[in-house]
Parts: structure tokens; C-alpha cells; sequence
């Protein structure tokens, strides 16, 4: 009974154990299609935000609840950031940070996939037009 008395002024001033905080799990650097996926490591249900400048003035959620990962698709070129943060967290207290560049295929690369594409097509189709060669 004694230890208790002894070691318990000492457990009342250790601070209580908080929750881990959400990070990003490797986000993307650098997106050419405009889709990619976030994932991230958390103890609790999480509030994920996207935003266009560094400031994020024009912030909108784009998830929340207790997955831990979103996919994201159909953006247009730029840079995107997003952050995260515990569900019941401060609401001005972000856990973490990640940016990802969006930067699609030119035109002019996409027609060359288009070109290569179509001339080994016609290649296939004139072999098999003139057939096994005979001896």
C-alpha cells in the first residue's frame, strides 16, 4: 500500500498519452494524368482538405471519417495541396502537409503514342494479308 501512496503523485504529473497525429503515407510528388491516391496512418477519424494556394484560402474538405486512404481524379494541371488533421482536433491545427504537381501529357506526345500505335497496327495487318511465306 505504501508504493501506491509513493508512486502515485508521480503518475498524476505524467501528461496524459494523446492520440498519434495523422500523416501522409509517401504522398505523390507529381501526378500526369490528374488522379492519384493519398494515404495516410491514423488512429482516428481524420478531416483531409485540398487546396490550390499555399495559404489555403480556398480550402474545401474533401474527406472525412476513418478510412485511411481517397483517391483523387480528374484534375487540371496545377499544384494542389492538401492537409490532415484528427476529426476532433483544433480545427486550425493540421497534423500534416503534402503537395502534388499535376501536369498532363502534351497534345503533341499523346499524338505520337496515337502514331506509333497506328503504324504498328498496319504493320500486323500486312503481315497477316500476305501471309505465311511459301517455299
Amino acid at each position: 500500500m505504501r508504493f501506491f501512496r509513493v508512486l502515485l503523485p508521480f503518475l498524476l504529473c505524467l501528461p496524459l498519452a494523446a492520440g498519434a497525429q495523422p500523416t501522409f503515407d509517401a504522398p505523390p510528388e507529381r501526378s500526369t494524368d490528374g488522379g492519384f491516391t493519398l494515404a495516410w496512418e491514423a488512429d482516428a477519424p481524420v478531416v483531409l482538405e485540398q487546396a490550390s494556394g499555399p495559404d489555403h484560402a480556398d480550402a474545401r474538405i474533401l474527406y472525412q471519417g476513418g478510412d485511411t486512404s481517397t483517391v483523387i481524379s480528374g484534375l487540371p494541371d496545377g499544384d494542389y495541396r492538401f492537409r490532415l488533421r484528427a476529426a476532433d482536433a483544433d480545427p486550425d491545427t493540421w497534423a500534416d502537409q503534402a503537395m502534388v504537381s499535376v501536369e498532363h501529357h502534351s497534345l503533341a506526345r499523346a499524338f505520337g503514342f496515337f502514331a506509333v500505335g497506328a503504324v504498328v497496327f498496319l504493320v500486323l495487318i500486312g503481315a497477316i494479308l500476305r501471309g505465311r511465306p511459301r517455299s
